[in-house]
């Protein structure tokens, strides 16, 4: 039995929704507005630019406040206090990925000069052609797809750039390379790679890091037989300053859906707390709007019967149409609905120890001590 959804909000979570998105018509902006003259000093400011930030969407967030003046009033006081935090979470941002993408672009260079069989997958991408304006949305990585039978020449690629399998001290001065025990556990039991990662030391950036995976599919035991099949498929264009390869936009929008149904769903990610966040939801309601203009849902639903990942694909339509409602078509939604959807509330299922949630979806969403729920420790280890 799915766990029906409570509509009842926070009035910053309100706000925080109302803001989250890239595209906000100027009627939203003036109930915005007038909200803020009625009832901004009623508002929990603390709690929401917490939500702000454990959400990810506080450059967004921040963008939008400054674009639209929300913080100014005809009367004098500013209607959003400390409106300068939000110039630097967007700013600060904004430099971030900039530098971000500099780096990025080099190993992008390397992987071509290389003639690896790669494509690359979510943030950059997306910031770079769904959300198009490089300071919106945070990036904490490249996130890399080759076949297994490539992760070692990938790795070489990085090695060549300073790049190496480790973590940084607590003292911030260098990388540690993962333990003997660690690097095995992961080559038997994980499908990605452990991270690799350079010291960069300034614009904010401690390290770049880089993930390489050969399964996408997580969600699947069998995923990794389709890698080669994406990779076959992939397109070329600019991406971080070089012409970088990534998946094609059916498999894009396919991945998308697959990782986050893995993350939301994934012990690793649920005991980690990194299981939920609006961006992601956001990523997919983005894509949803541009598949709809593309008139592109029926070559989706083929593609992800044909790949057999239909569940993990109504499992992102799904939550995301609570959060965005008019960027999931309904009918879609409809078309790809599972016969069982007892799962939306589950977790632990990838690791054989599946569980259910007891609160809703939107009340653990906003929740920062869901994790309560589950109890225990991160069950992979990553030292």
């Amino acid at each position: 039995m799915h766990i029906s959804e409570s509509p009842k909000l926070r009035p910053e979570i309100e706000l925080l929704l109302t803001l989250a998105d890239i595209e906000i018509d100027e009627s939203r902006i003036e109930d915005c507005r007038t909200h803020l003259a009625n009832h901004g000093r009623e508002l929990d400011w603390g709690f929401f630019v917490d939500q702000a930030a454990r959400q990810r969407l506080l450059p967004l967030v921040a963008r939008n406040i400054l674009h639209h003046g929300l913080h100014r009033s005809v009367q004098g006081p500013s209607l959003i206090p400390y409106h300068w935090l939000y110039t630097f979470a967007y700013h600060g941002n904004k430099n971030r990925n900039s530098s971000l993408g500099n780096e990025f672009g080099k190993v992008i260079s390397a992987l071509n000069a290389a003639g690896l069989h790669y494509a690359i997958r979510k943030g950059p991408v997306l910031g770079e052609r769904i959300y198009r304006d490089v300071g919106l949305r945070p990036i904490s990585d490249l996130d890399i797809i080759v076949e297994k039978s490539d992760t070692s020449t990938a790795g070489s690629v990085l090695g060549s750039l300073g790049y190496i399998q480790g973590k940084l001290t607590l003292d911030g001065e260098r990388l540690e390379p993962f333990k003997r025990g660690t690097k095995a556990f992961w080559r038997l039991n994980m499908p990605v790679e452990l991270p690799y990662q350079k010291i960069c030391g300034s614009d904010g950036i401690e390290t770049y890091i880089i993930d390489i995976c050969s399964n996408i599919f997580q969600t699947r035991p069998d995923g990794a037989q389709f890698t080669r099949g994406l990779l076959e498929r992939r397109i070329q264009g600019p991406l971080c300053g070089e012409q970088g390869f990534t998946l094609a936009p059916e498999d894009e929008f396919l991945d998308l859906c697959a990782n986050l149904h893995m993350e939301a769903t994934a012990l690793y990610y649920v005991t980690e707390g990194g299981d939920l966040d609006v961006l992601k939801f956001l990523d997919i309601a983005l894509v949803c709007r541009r598949i709809s203009e593309a008139n592109a849902w029926p070559a989706v639903r083929q593609r992800s019967k044909d790949l057999g990942v239909v569940e993990s694909v109504y499992y992102a339509l799904h939550h995301a149409a609570l959060l965005y409602p008019n960027a999931v078509p309904a009918v879609e939604i409809s078309a790809l609905r599972p016969a069982d959807c007892g799962y939306l509330d589950e977790y632990g299922a990838i690791e054989g120890k599946p569980q259910r949630w007891s609160q809703p979806f939107l009340q653990r969403l906003f929740d920062s001590r869901r994790t309560d729920e589950v109890g225990g420790s991160n069950p992979i280890p990553r030292h």
